[in-house]
C-alpha cells in the first residue's frame, strides 16, 4: 500500500490539544517552569512544550507521573470532553481554569455533582 506524503502527516490530536492544554494550565497555575517539570518526571523542558502544544503525545506512563508530580489524577487531563461527540479540545482559559478549581476538590463524585450543577447554571461556564 502506498501512501501520499501528506497523508503520513498527521494532524494534532484534538485529544492530544486537550490533554497539552490542561498541562499548561496545571503547570503554569502551580508556577512550575518547564524546566521544573522535566526534571520531575525526567524529560527536556523542550518535551514538555511538545506535550502542551499536542505536537507529541504523552505515553501513559508520563502523564501518570506528571499527574503524581501534581498531586492530581491522571483523569483531570481528559475532563472536559465529551464523549457523545467528536473530541474537541476546550476552548477558553477561563473553562480551564473553572475546571482546575473543581479538579481541587478530592471527592470525585462531589466534583461531579458540582459540575452537573455548574452546567445547569451556565451550560457553558465548565467543560
Amino acid at each position: 500500500m502506498q501512501y501520499e506524503v501528506s497523508e503520513l502527516k498527521a494532524e494534532r490530536d484534538p485529544i492530544d490539544v486537550q490533554v497539552g492544554a490542561r498541562l499548561r494550565l496545571i503547570r503554569t497555575s502551580r508556577r512550575v517552569s518547564l524546566e521544573e517539570l522535566g526534571r520531575r518526571i525526567g524529560v527536556t523542558y523542550q518535551q514538555i512544550q511538545k506535550y502542551e502544544t499536542g505536537a507529541n503525545r504523552i505515553s501513559a506512563s508520563t502523564l501518570y507521573r506528571i499527574a503524581k508530580a501534581f498531586e492530581t489524577s491522571p483523569m483531570f487531563f481528559f475532563e472536559g470532553l465529551d464523549e457523545s461527540e467528536p473530541a474537541q479540545p476546550v476552548a477558553s482559559r477561563e473553562t480551564l481554569q473553572s475546571s482546575l478549581a473543581l479538579s481541587r476538590i478530592p471527592d470525585i463524585e462531589v466534583r461531579h455533582r458540582l459540575r452537573a450543577l455548574i452546567e445547569a447554571l451556565d451550560p457553558e461556564g465548565v467543560r
